[in-house]
């Protein structure tokens, strides 16, 4: 069992308890010996359990995008990203390849996400309860880092299955923060605009789960990887445009199925990033299983909008991570595995520290 499903069995069953009597038929899981096709286990598991932020527009073509401003990725990607490691933020430099702490951040938190110009990142705080406030953090040239300002608005009360907004996603340009989970037995998604603080929510009832958030460079467009029912064969990737009216989460476009087949890449995707350029989109892929511990291959690979198709081969990546998180030119990608951060830029993994004490991190 790979740790991305270790960790879906054990939110599952906090999950559970959240869930009325009779409203879910029958799960059978396959035993750990038997062979039975990629994400059997972690996809039922997330048929019951939270819901994410999402995202659409039109099938086919590029993505709708509006430029932002700010400073392009160099070669060698950005030079600074937020870590959270026990709760702490603290700024680190990137830049020799391995991270050194810059300077800290006060305050506890329990995750981050970061805007498209390299120097805005939002943090979020659990304050007990499934209850998270926001704050945002501006860097200088040199790592410095602004004193953390709560957004205002108020908090936002879900429970994402996981002790902490595992989907938290900041659009391009900053000016809009989502974040996931389920609320009163619903799947939630809520949209809050970082200058006013409103807020706005999409849901639905008995839908499965709905993960992966990831904004596209137009800054409305909201991806999202949903798998539907209580026993979900068939998982999708689905757009939606949230600057239309309604609160439907599934109110969306399906993009393509999330098992990859028939080409140089195979397997089921477990996370994607909708990129800068609106034409692509990066994916990690889980391939088949095997062995008697279900081993599987890991892939991050590049996805064409306008098919939807992967281009290459991919990158092939130590373990699983369910993390993607890409910088603001969409070229570098920073992957989080069994606590250990490592990052990919072109064809190449490297390591980032040898730590494997992480919780979260942004750049």
């Amino acid at each position: 069992m790979t740790r991305t499903e270790e960790r879906l069995r054990d939110a599952f069953g906090a999950a559970a308890e959240s869930i009325p009597d009779g409203t879910l038929a029958p799960v059978t899981v396959p035993s750990p010996r038997r062979r039975r096709r990629p994400w059997t286990v972690p996809v039922a598991v997330a048929g019951t359990l939270a819901a994410v932020v999402v995202g659409g527009t039109a099938l086919g073509g590029s993505l709708p995008h509006a430029s932002h401003s700010g400073p392009a990725a160099g070669p060698g990607g950005p030079r600074h990203v937020v870590a959270i490691r026990g709760g702490h933020a603290a700024v680190e430099d990137a830049a020799a390849g391995s991270l050194t702490k810059v300077a800290a951040l006060g305050g506890r938190y329990a995750a981050v996400a970061a805007a498209g110009d390299r120097r805005t990142f939002f943090l979020a705080a659990d304050e007990g309860g499934d209850s998270y406030a926001f704050y945002r953090v501006t860097l200088a040239n040199d790592g410095t880092p602004s004193a953390p300002k709560r957004l205002s608005g108020g908090n936002v009360r879900l429970d994402s299955g996981f002790g902490k907004p595992e989907n938290l996603a900041a659009s391009p340009d900053g000016s809009r923060l989502a974040v996931v989970g389920t609320a009163g037995g619903r799947s939630e998604a809520v949209v809050i605009d970082v200058r006013t603080g409103s807020h706005r929510t999409w849901s639905t009832p008995g839908e499965g789960t709905v993960t992966s958030a990831t904004w596209a460079p137009d800054n409305r467009t909201l991806g999202f990887l949903q798998a539907p029912g209580a026993v979900p064969d068939r998982a999708v990737l689905r757009l939606l445009d949230t600057g239309r009216p309604g609160s439907d989460l599934l109110a969306s476009r399906v993009a393509r199925s999330a098992e990859v087949t028939g080409t140089q890449v195979e397997g089921l995707i477990n996370v994607f990033v909708l990129n800068p350029d609106g034409r692509t989109a990066t994916a990690q892929i889980q391939g088949t299983k095997h062995g008697r511990k279900d081993d599987a291959a890991f892939v991050l690979a590049t996805l064409s909008t306008g098919t939807w198709q992967p281009t290459g081969r991919g990158v092939q990546l130590p373990g699983d991570s369910f993390f993607v998180k890409a910088d603001g030119s969409g070229e570098h990608v920073l992957q989080l595995i069994d606590g250990r951060p490592g990052r990919v830029d072109g064809a190449a993994f490297t390591w980032l520290s040898g730590s494997a004490d992480y919780d979260d991190l942004a750049w």
